[in-house]
């Protein structure tokens, strides 16, 4: 039987109790009211009536007592208020007869009707005396009829507290068995689906709390059954999620495992020191690095048990950061980083930077000093040279030494015997300075000297002086003796108040102006710095403005000086030298400008205008004459130089074969093997390549046999001079590699008839000098080669004639 079935009957049951017990109420409540009625009806109210009536007799005797005393007979008008009392007394009467349910009473009262009617039927006729033993003789009845009432009244009353009584009984009763039967429910709910709800509740409470029991027995009322088995089937699927939650924390715990020993590795592996703390300050975790620093220490150890420095435990906010450098154990720099966490905890971090400050350290000091000699660099130097112009007020001479032909000895002994060169000489100068000076490296091949005091500028100079004489004593480096000049350029500053906007900057700039006409002697020398060296810095300013300006207005112009055949006997080819036509200075000599082009880098821009005007002019030449162009080292550095050249060839149609490419041996002093790929693809275009200037260098030979020049020009120092038996063995010399080599070779700076005989006894067949033309403009070519044809017959025919053999007894002496 289900739940809902037996609530229906339990309900129905209390409430056919309900009913019976409020029909009996209703009962019982009717039975007690008709007493109440009875009681009230068949005795108060008669019962008052009579007593009303009795009271009317006492007070109607009286007035009939009076009335007799004081007239005798009474008359008609004085019995007329007894009459009508009279009436009211039998209508008393005859109500409470009405009322009474008593046999004797109304036979009491049956009486006593008789005489009053009797009494009310007179008229008035009746005399006082007779009248009042007639209303003594009714008291009398009422008497018997009070007290009979009063009697049946009583006993009325108790058979209404009897009856009462009962009902109360009854009613009692009857509440009795509805609690009876109430309670009988209650039990009966409580066995029948109490105690399935109390096992259900139970089963629910043991599978909420994972505890063991049994499975389900799905027993008792239907809706508890439906319970059950939903119980039941959350139970086996309960059951089989433990099951899987077992394996996924199995899973899970593996996992954990393996993380936590990665956690640990990675913890133990970091190079930092790592401490976790929480709120109160109390460990969490720590790595192996943290216990080599502090200690061994379980977690929940306070934090004042390992850490000294209370700053490190100080707050910080949540995911803030700190930061600090301390000094930790065995003087090890430490970094410590703190970051807070929530709960006022702390991350904190110790990162062994003693190595990386000592680099620091090693490398701020590197950043003022220089790495190879340890002196203080240009940086640092400038800051001492500023501090002691600008705070003291002493005299102070400043120096700016150069090793001459530094790149040479770098080429020839190798960078680890310069760089033992530039140490012993940074030693050399500290030395010679004394300890009162400051020596610096400047950069590359430059050193400086700032030295405090000095009485004037005699004391300068002799410090100057001091430094070249140094250099007299060779250096020795690995064994070897090497020489090396200097050139100093210095600068003395009196004592006292200094002009305004005088700085490190300038006087470095005074001495670089003093240094650089020192270097313009040859071997080691000095130069004060004057004044006027820097009015010569201007106008070389002016200068090379104006040569800014004069590429952009086209002011050069090219002159060709002619190359002689004298085998031919004709003109082979012509030289394309730049002239400068400065609107204001006149014709500026290229021994002015071409330096200052190379140096501000125009002369990039300045060679190709010369290079491609070159090649436009002589493509409209004879087919047979070639054009000869100077490439600067500085072009050589240029990436697109080839291409340059190859597309100058193409717009001018000029045939490559009659283009000469001259260089010089300072070329190659650096980046020698670019050059000399850049020559080898000249050469594969079909260009004629010629070494100018030929033994001047230092490594001329050297270059020879590295690249396979075309031609070779004997520079012009060793022909103005050719009266001297070393010159003339120089030449000589240069004639015979050439032939040896396979190689053409040509003479410059011929500006006599004995040179141009000389030279051509010696077998050297291609000449050029003033002798034959001095470099004319383009518009002059075709009379240059009037004027040398002409000249042959008369002039040049005399000086070869009878030396046809010579070149063979030049090859056979060289």
């Amino acid at each position: 039987m289900s739940i809902h079935l037996r609530l229906i009957i339990g309900s129905s049951i209390f409430a056919i109790l309900a009913l019976l017990f409020a029909a009996f109420s209703y009962h019982s409540q009717s039975v007690s009211l008709g007493f109440a009625q009875n009681f009230y009806e068949g005795g108060i109210d008669p019962l008052g009536r009579l007593q009303v009536a009795r009271g009317k007799t006492d007070a109607l005797a009286v007035s009939l007592a009076g009335d007799d005393a004081a007239s005798g007979d009474g008359t008609q008008r004085a019995l007329d208020p007894v009459m009508q009392t009279i009436t009211s007394i039998k209508a008393d009467v005859r109500a409470a007869l009405a009322q009474s349910s008593s046999p004797s009473v109304k036979a009491i009262l049956s009486e006593l009707v008789y005489p009053l009617s009797r009494l009310e039927a007179s008229g008035g006729n009746m005399s006082s005396r007779m009248a009042a033993r007639e209303i003594a003789s009714a008291a009398l009845v009422l008497d018997r009829a009070v007290g009979a009432v009063s009697e049946e009244l009583g006993q009325t009353k108790l058979e209404a507290v009897d009856a009462i009584e009962s009902a109360r009984y009854r009613n009692l009763a009857g509440l009795a068995a509805i609690l009876l039967g109430m309670a009988g429910f209650a039990v009966f709910l409580s066995r029948s689906v109490g105690a399935s709800l109390r096992r259900v509740s139970g089963l629910a409470r043991n599978l909420a709390s994972g505890a063991d029991c049994d499975m389900v027995e799905p027993h008792g009322p239907g809706e508890v059954r439906d319970v059950l088995n939903a119980l039941r089937q959350m139970q086996e699927h309960c059951q089989k999620l433990e099951a899987m939650m077992r394996d996924k924390v199995g899973l899970m715990a593996g996992r954990l495992d393996k993380q936590q020993d990665q956690l640990t590795a990675a913890l133990n592996n970091m190079t930092q020191a790592l401490c976790m703390l929480d709120g109160q300050k109390r460990m969490i975790l720590c790595n192996e690095t943290f216990t080599e620093l502090f200690g061994s220490y379980p977690p929940g150890t306070n934090a004042r048990e390992f850490f000294t420095d209370q700053r490190l435990t100080g707050r910080v906010a949540a995911n803030d950061t700190t930061s600090h450098v301390q000094e930790v154990g065995d003087n090890r720099i430490m970094e410590v980083k703190r970051r807070g966490m929530t709960g006022d905890g702390l991350l904190i971090t110790f990162e062994d930077i003693t190595e990386r400050e000592a680099i620091a350290r090693r490398l701020q000091h590197l950043s003022g000093h220089d790495a190879l000699t340890e002196l203080p660099n240009r940086g640092v130097f400038a800051e001492i040279l500023d501090e002691a112009l600008n705070r003291s007020r002493k005299a102070l001479t400043v120096a700016v030494v150069d090793i001459r032909g530094f790149k040479t000895i770098n080429d020839t002994y190798g960078h680890p015997v310069g760089d033992a060169l530039l140490r012993q000489c940074g030693a050399r100068l500290v030395q010679q300075a004394g300890p009162k000076a400051t020596v610096a490296r400047l950069g590359g091949n430059e050193f400086a000297v700032v030295l405090l005091g000095g009485r004037s500028a005699a004391d300068a100079e002799e410090l100057a002086r001091t430094v070249v004489a140094s250099f007299d004593e060779p250096f020795e480096v690995d064994g070897r003796h090497i020489s090396a000049a200097g050139s100093v350029g210095a600068l003395y500053v009196t004592g006292g108040k200094r002009h305004t906007g005088f700085d490190a900057a300038i006087a470095l700039q005074n001495c670089d102006l003093a240094l650089y006409q020192a270097k313009q002697s040859a071997g080691s020398s000095y130069r004060m710095f004057q004044p006027s060296m820097r009015q010569k810095l201007q106008q070389r300013r002016e200068l090379e403005i104006d040569l800014q300006r004069a590429i952009e207005e086209k002011q050069f112009e090219l002159f060709y000086q002619p190359f002689v055949d004298t085998g031919r006997r004709a003109i082979s080819g012509f030289e394309a030298l730049l002239r400068w036509n400065h609107p204001e200075r006149g014709r500026i000599s290229p021994a002015t400008f071409i330096p200052l082009a190379e140096e501000t880098g125009l002369i990039s821009s300045i060679g190709l205008w010369a290079l491609e005007t070159a090649c436009q002019q002589a493509a409209g030449w004879v087919n047979d004459l070639v054009i000869s162009v100077n490439l600067s080292a500085v072009q050589f550095k240029s990436p697109t130089l080839v291409a340059d050249v190859r597309r100058v060839l193409t717009q001018s149609g000029l045939e490559p074969s009659r283009l000469q490419i001259e260089v010089t041996e300072s070329l190659f002093l650096d980046e020698g093997d670019k050059v000399l790929s850049i020559l080898t693809e000249f050469r594969r275009m079909g260009l004629t390549i010629s070494m100018d200037d030929f033994g001047t260098g230092y490594s001329s030979l050297g270059y020879l046999n590295r690249f396979p020049f075309d031609k070779i020009k004997i520079d012009q120092s060793f022909v103005r001079d050719m009266s001297r038996p070393e010159n003339i063995a120089i030449v000589r010399s240069v004639i015979g590699l050439s032939n040896a080599l396979d190689m053409r070779v040509i003479a410059e700076g011929i500006e006599t008839p004995e040179q141009m005989r000389i030279l051509y006894a010696e077998g050297c067949r291609e000449m050029q000098g003033y002798y034959f033309s001095r470099p004319r403009p383009a518009s002059d070519l075709s009379k240059m080669l009037v004027e040398i044809a002409e000249r042959w017959p008369s002039e040049f025919e005399e000086l070869t004639l009878g030396q046809d053999d010579t070149p063979a007894r030049a090859a056979a002496a060289a």
